[in-house]
């Protein structure tokens, strides 16, 4: 295993200490890896980094990668999709509480104080805010009390329709992929879980207060 962390350094492009540091490993623990290495020391790779592919970490099988939402994926996964060292920061954004999601984000943003918030660490740059999934909707890809990074976009501007995305609506928020609809002034949302209970929905855009772009998402699991 300790080549294949040597490998995940070398494709970060930064040292080994570097890396040690970040995941909150003790200086030398790089060169002490092997195939029993702890499970507790994989978890604080994985939760610093979470583009790496664990089982290929433990074993060698599949791809050093996994797909840009924290999920295993089938198709090849491209560097591109994740920004090495040197271009990303880790920063702290606010954890929007489920309790609050039942009103406005924006609303939230702007009047909640940092000490009434949770804050927690972003491995990526350029992101509002993080949001705890509630529900099984969006299962298995954004399990139930996973965190997702989010940026808020113009909508009215442009919307990559197929992608995920949290709406802050006037009944709550909720995740969803967005796909256009065949009513003028509305979009389609659509869930991941194929229970009939997560029917596709549509939303009015003058119902909508904001929109979201998921960026990543990382399972507590």
């Amino acid at each position: 295993m300790n080549e294949r962390v040597l490998t995940f350094i070398d494709y970060l492009g930064i040292s080994i200490s570097e890396f040690e540091r970040y995941c909150g490993l003790s200086n030398g623990a790089v060169s002490k890896m092997g195939d029993n290495t702890r499970m507790a020391t994989l978890d604080r790779i994985s939760k610093a980094y979470p583009q790496i592919n664990v089982n290929w970490l433990r074993t060698g099988e599949g791809s050093m990668l996994v797909s840009p939402s924290g999920s295993q994926s089938s198709s090849p996964v491209r560097e591109q999709d994740f920004p090495r060292e040197e271009s990303r920061t880790a920063t702290f954004v606010k954890l929007i509480p489920v309790a609050a999601q039942g009103g406005s984000l924006t609303d939230f943003i702007y009047s909640v104080k940092e000490s009434d918030c949770e804050l927690i660490a972003s491995p990526i740059r350029d992101v509002d805010l993080a949001i705890q999934v509630s529900g099984d909707s969006m299962a298995p890809e954004y399990p139930n009390g996973s965190h997702v990074y989010v940026k808020r976009i113009n909508e009215k501007a442009f919307i990559e329709w197929g992608k995920v995305y949290v709406l802050d609506t006037c009944n709550g928020s909720v995740i969803k992929i967005l796909v256009p609809s065949e009513r003028e002034g509305y979009v389609r949302c659509l869930s991941i879980n194929k229970d009939p209970k997560f029917a596709p929905f549509e939303v009015s855009l003058t119902d909508i207060r904001g929109v979201y772009r998921v960026l990543l998402c990382m399972s507590l699991k």
